[in-house]
């Protein structure tokens, strides 16, 4: 784990830990990882609004751009996707133009794999294997412009990136759900976990809508959202789906909730984000949604909705619309 590898290298390599450098941490996936390090001036880069939320409660300041400012050390916990942790190291190399740059990871977010490739384009200096994890150093000025990630366009023209939700296209049980929801919405509605905006692209082709609320968790999505739904009808709103209010109660919500937590799985995450729609809903209100078929969300659907029936869906994906 990650205290325990950083434990390490402060024990034995004490001289790469000085407290008084300006340290910039890339990605660290809970107020722990921050806590674990004993420097003064330390600023976290998190996209992710749920793991902001807590860090700023413990009083840690968050940035999710890379701005003029310039640090002595970077330290990288990477995620679970390659290309992202990538961008997150060509992002430290222009972070930290001279200094250090520390890459750690469990064995199973592909740590590995990570260190052989940049050992082809940087010189390391070291890598300790310790608690299921590896942790490597290099130092800066270090070339990896060919780590440097942008927006692809894919289908329907859609602007979408890595480290996203459906990073490579658009979503097949999004797709499904779209086509599904052949009647019209009207009034005012919201998008949860709304991705980058294939859905809510799709439903503001119906007649009637007057609003729609698009939450999202992922300050990258949002902003590739904000390029893909240009429609002055939808609010976005960069939180945590599951502790969002409407205004107002809605009449409808469209969503594909999500069931990982930080690349891990977490079925339990669509059932609040089922418990989220019926509380934000008029009591004529309705829910539509996509799922993968094993998940079991129709018990929790049927406690808090009077109707709930299957449209038609495949043999991956179930598509449900419930009735307030």
């Amino acid at each position: 784990m990650f205290p325990e590898r950083i434990e390490f290298l402060e024990r034995k390599f004490g001289t790469l830990f000085s407290r008084d450098i300006k340290v910039i941490f890339f990605n660290p996936e809970s107020v722990n990882h921050c806590l674990s390090l004993s420097f003064n001036d330390l600023i976290a880069y998190q996209t992710f609004f749920p793991v902001v939320d807590q860090l700023k409660t413990a009083g840690i300041k968050c940035i999710q751009n890379i701005s003029q400012q310039k640090f002595n050390l970077a330290i990288i916990s990477i995620p679970k996707s390659k290309k992202f942790a990538r961008h997150l190291m060509y992002l430290a190399t222009k972070a930290v133009p001279e200094g250090l740059i520390i890459v750690d990871g469990d064995k199973n977010s592909g740590i590995e794999s990570i260190i052989r490739d940049l050992k082809k384009q940087t010189k390391i200096t070291n890598v300790i294997s310790k608690a299921h994890g590896k942790t490597t150093w290099f130092e800066t000025p270090a070339d990896l412009q060919i780590y440097k990630d942008s927006p692809m366009v894919v289908e329907g023209g859609f602007e979408t990136q890595s480290g996203v939700f459906s990073s490579d296209g658009i979503d097949p049980g999004s797709e499904l759900l779209a086509k599904a929801i052949i009647e019209d919405l009207s009034g005012t509605g919201a998008d949860l976990g709304g991705g980058w905006g294939y859905l809510t692209a799709k439903v503001l082709k119906k007649n009637g809508i007057n609003e729609l609320h698009f939450i999202e968790a992922d300050f990258n999505a949002i902003n590739l959202a904000k390029n893909n739904v240009n429609d002055q009808r939808v609010k976005f709103h960069w939180c945590d789906a599951l502790k969002w209010e409407a205004p107002e109660l809605l009449d409808f919500i469209i969503m594909n909730p999500p069931f990982h937590y930080l690349g891990q799985a977490k079925p339990s995450l669509g059932v609040d984000f089922v418990k989220v729609a019926s509380r934000n809903l008029k009591k004529s209100g309705t829910l539509w949604m996509v799922a993968n078929r094993p998940l079991p969300y129709e018990e929790v659907i049927k406690h808090h909705f009077s109707s709930c029936s299957e449209l038609s869906g495949s043999k991956k994906f179930k598509v449900i619309r419930a009735k307030k």
